[in-house]
């Protein structure tokens, strides 16, 4: 079963078809169309994420009946790309489109063409995320909002303000404790900056696991926000390898794992980044017996804080849905972390399993 988010492109110019093909058949599933209608058809059946409207020339109408045809669907009208030849007006009334859009004039660079989609299902999942309750949906604003203010100062040579980052947190925090975990972890996934989700995801399932061990105030603070930001060094990992849809190879593994450092040179700049933080960032890839990274810390090396980021992490990635697999059931997580004997903490892992599916047998054992 493919799993990529699935792209319409309607073009008649075979040039421009192959540069679409090209550029974006590696990240997401794409169906080509000559004719607008019968890709809107095609958007009726089986809802696409984004449309890519290729316009023959100045009196191309493709775009406005796009418009006419989004109006019928709705919410299930895709985000909008539309693209030009070079100085050629797009016709169409841009104040009349009601889904994210965006304009190119080619020529076009792969890099801008690959970001302008993921920007415009981005924009989709955030609309739909300001209508769900406001107990799901502010959290879920307000940490994206402040994902992109981080990568901003990363890109400017900033600071991360890592206090602005725990404010972000506070309403996460409020809605794991009344039982919103669930509904944040699978809301999440819809957006396509997959370093925010995992991220959101971590920092959603720490709170949850501080929670059940009666952690409070800043405890869980520290919990959430070092969940947020543990990643922020792949916010300066070269995109094709953070963005591979695929297995990566030995030459790149060793750039990946290099996130982590990045992540500890980008906290420990901040002024405002607490310990418990730095060691979620900084330890999350060591395993107990040795085997992790980057400093191959064991044993009591690992405090318990790290020692459950290391749970959560891998709990996290394994539910995560990818462009190259699909999102694993929780019980095949939880059997793969209970086959990584001696790398976590089984106590640990067992406590985590009760908190997170409460009533189960593990709940009880550990009772």
């Amino acid at each position: 079963m493919n799993h990529l988010p699935k792209i319409l492109v309607v073009t008649q110019n075979p040039q421009r078809q192959a540069f679409f093909e090209q550029t974006l058949s590696p990240y997401f599933e794409l169906a080509v169309f000559r004719d607008i209608e019968q890709a809107m058809e095609e958007c009726a059946r089986l809802p696409r994420q984004v449309i890519i409207i290729d316009q023959n020339g100045r009196r191309d109408r493709n775009c406005d009946l796009f418009v006419e045809y989004s109006n019928q669907l709705r919410d299930k009208s895709p985000g909008l790309i539309a693209t030009a030849g070079q100085d050629i007006s797009f016709d169409i009334d841009q104040q009349e489109i009601e889904v994210p859009a965006l304009f190119f004039n080619f020529p076009i660079l792969p890099k801008a063409l690959l970001d302008g989609v993921s920007r415009i299902i981005g924009e989709k999942a955030e609309h739909v995320w300001k209508e769900l309750p406001e107990a799901i949906g502010r959290p879920l604003t307000l940490t994206v909002e402040e994902y992109q203010g981080i990568s901003d100062a990363i890109a400017n040579g900033e600071p991360i303000d890592c206090n602005s980052a725990a404010e972000s947190c506070t309403p996460l925090i409020d809605a794991v404790g009344t039982g919103g975990h669930h509904d944040l972890l699978k809301a999440v996934q819809s957006h396509h900056n997959y370093t925010y989700v995992h991220s959101m995801r971590v920092a959603t399932l720490l709170t949850l696991f501080g929670h059940g061990l009666g952690m409070k105030g800043d405890d869980l603070l520290i919990l959430s926000t070092g969940g947020l930001i543990h990643d922020v060094g792949k916010l300066v990992t070269p995109e094709q390898i953070l963005n591979k849809p695929g297995k990566l190879t030995e030459d790149e593994w060793p750039v990946m794992r290099d996130h982590v450092t990045r992540s500890t040179e980008l906290l420990g700049a901040s002024t405002d980044v607490t310990k418990g933080a730095l060691i979620i960032a900084s330890q999350h890839h060591e395993k107990i017996d040795g085997s992790g990274y980057p400093h191959g810390l064991k044993g009591k090396e690992l405090n318990e804080l790290a020692r459950m980021s290391v749970i959560v992490d891998i709990f996290g990635a394994l539910t995560d849905a990818r462009s190259y697999k699909p999102s694993f059931p929780q019980e095949k997580a939880f059997g793969i972390l209970e086959s990584m004997q001696g790398q976590i903490d089984q106590d640990l892992l067992k406590v985590f399993r009760a908190i997170f599916v409460p009533g189960s047998d593990v709940e009880k054992q550990v009772a």
